[in-house]
């Protein structure tokens, strides 16, 4: 009987055991949020891009600004923006300028992305009044715009 119990805990303990590491590495992965920003300009925007890490979840948000010369028709109507790296594209979305030239995207959800902390820089191609701008935004160690 005693070898029987003493054989049960430790099936029990060595069962158990390999679990608990696994379930606080996964705990760790899932509650930890990291963050990559990328930023860049060219004659006509500045563009600033994080995505953030939260768990299994992706967010990214996009601060584009537009330098060039007062434009009334930017401000009415819709410009596209495509984000995009070596290995693929992350998203985009159709924007319009505010009254400072400036648009403040929400945060997304970025479906079926990788986090590309990796990177060293990304595309960003702007569809705006029948041209296209492609800026290449660089990596920055903060967050700042």
């Amino acid at each position: 009987m005693k070898k029987t119990i003493a054989h049960l805990t430790f099936s029990l303990l060595f069962l158990f055991n390999p679990i608990t590491t696994v379930h606080e590495e996964i705990a760790n992965h899932l509650f930890s949020t990291k963050s990559v920003s990328f930023k860049g300009d060219d004659n006509n925007w500045g563009i600033f891009h994080e995505l953030t890490l939260g768990g299994t979840d992706i967010i990214y948000q996009t601060t584009i600004k537009y330098k060039g010369k007062y434009d009334k028709d930017l401000f009415k109507s819709y410009s596209r923006y495509l984000i995009s790296y070596n290995n693929g594209t992350i998203g985009g979305e159709k924007f319009l300028l505010n009254q400072s030239g400036e648009f403040h995207g929400k945060k997304r959800e970025c479906g079926g992305c990788e986090f590309i902390d990796k990177e060293k820089e990304v595309y960003y191609e702007i569809y705006w009044k029948d041209t296209i701008s492609t800026v290449i935004l660089k990596k920055v160690d903060k967050p700042n715009n």
